[in-house]
């Protein structure tokens, strides 16, 4: 892998961890207040990690300009300096790139404030819509104009999956956290419950959308089983979603009864949300390789 695609794959991925991030985050919010953690516990519990996510996602959004000049102007990292002013001021990925660099630093400059007012979560949840929106148009999807069904797909689809593996992560790493105090279990159940309903719907949605994306893009059967980076990353990704939902499965059917009743069950519950996190990280790995490439109906 050269300079470029190693910048181009790696600023895809922290721009997709970050978006999932703190879309879990908008998210785990709500289902922390509802279980009866106070607005004040939730921002202390989340604010950093929000904030770690958001500086990621302006870093890798710089990071995916300065890539995106390169492919564009056709050469090294070096010389693209040259010439990223020249392709944000000049073509649509540049302005696309600059609008998704404003939404990211919003929502950063929004979870840096030390506030639960109720407009700043509408804020940011307006930052994290138009960055989605965006975002969409500057893949394979936004190539035939806005108004069409593939790219509508496409904005379910990053919100979808960021929803689910931004949930998993937030849920596995901060909002299960019990500190060094006993854990409420009726309060973390009832977190738990809330977050699993939602990933369910969320998942629906990937599957939806990523079936179609997958028709649309690769065209035939023939296709999907040709030799080709493009095909090679979808079928990766295909897996590491599939033993998530595998994951996420187990948890739903088996844990969450578990963790109602015991801290070893809440425990057991957690380090399952661990693993398919670290799963669902992989299948953005493989969806940012995804978009470098040109998908077979293209071609």
């Amino acid at each position: 892998m050269d300079s470029v695609l190693g910048l181009q794959v790696g600023s895809v991925v922290a721009l997709n961890a970050a978006f999932a991030w703190l879309v879990g985050s908008w998210l785990a919010r709500r289902w922390l207040v509802a279980s009866g953690v106070s607005r004040t516990d939730a921002e202390a519990l989340l604010r950093s990690g929000d904030i770690a996510a958001a500086t990621l996602g302006v870093l890798g959004t710089g990071a995916m300009l300065w890539a995106s000049a390169a492919v564009m102007g056709g050469v090294g990292l070096q010389e693209a300096k040259d010439v990223v002013w020249q392709m944000l001021t000049m073509t649509s990925i540049g302005r696309a790139g600059y609008i998704s660099f404003f939404a990211i630093t919003l929502v950063l400059v929004i979870r840096a404030l030390r506030s639960t007012a109720v407009w700043r979560e509408w804020t940011v949840l307006a930052g994290l819509g138009l960055f989605a929106f965006v975002r969409a148009s500057m893949g394979h999807a936004g190539e035939n104009g806005y108004w069409t069904l593939p790219f509508a797909a496409e904005v379910v689809h990053l919100t979808a999956m960021g929803a689910w593996t931004g949930l998993v992560a937030v849920s596995a790493w901060k909002a299960m956290d019990n500190g060094a105090g006993q854990p409420d279990l009726n309060r973390k159940a009832h977190y738990l419950e809330s977050m699993s309903a939602a990933a369910v719907v969320a998942v629906v949605a990937v599957f939806a959308t990523g079936l179609f994306n997958a028709w649309n893009r690769v065209g035939t059967v023939d296709n999907l089983f040709a030799s080709s980076l493009y095909t090679t990353a979808l079928l990766v990704k295909l897996c590491f979603v599939s033993v998530a939902l595998v994951l996420g499965g187990y948890n739903k059917v088996f844990g969450l009864a578990r963790a109602r009743h015991s801290t070893p069950g809440l425990e057991s519950v957690r380090v399952v949300l661990i693993v398919e996190s670290v799963v669902l990280l992989a299948a953005l790995v493989a969806a940012a390789v995804l978009t470098s490439q040109q998908p077979p109906a293209a071609m």
